[in-house]
């Protein structure tokens, strides 16, 4: 399978930004599109239909919504800054 340089030209106009001026361009899509039908050629018959890579899907951690409501002061004393007046103190930044 090959492509025109008519075909690249429209390719190059709608689909992407290359230049078709290069020639190496048409080189290089017409190699990737060789390459593409030579893989086709491969016997893939013996090779199972996947959807993932995944094997165990029931493995993975599902996300889990909590519906505890966390208060201002809960969060607050997580911090290790001073807390004052309900915000975290820090440092004058702008000396």
């Amino acid at each position: 399978m090959s492509l025109t340089q008519e075909q690249i030209e429209k390719l190059s106009k709608n689909l992407s930004k290359i230049s078709v001026d290069n020639e190496k361009i048409a080189w290089d899509v017409n190699w990737i599109l060789d390459y593409i039908e030579l893989l086709n050629e491969v016997d893939k018959t013996w090779i199972e239909a996947t959807v993932s890579v995944v094997e165990n899907r029931d493995s993975l951690i599902l996300d889990e919504e909590k519906n505890k409501t966390i208060t201002r002061e809960e969060l607050l004393a997580c911090s290790n800054q001073k807390v004052i007046a309900n915000q975290i103190a820090i440092t004058n930044i702008m000396k």
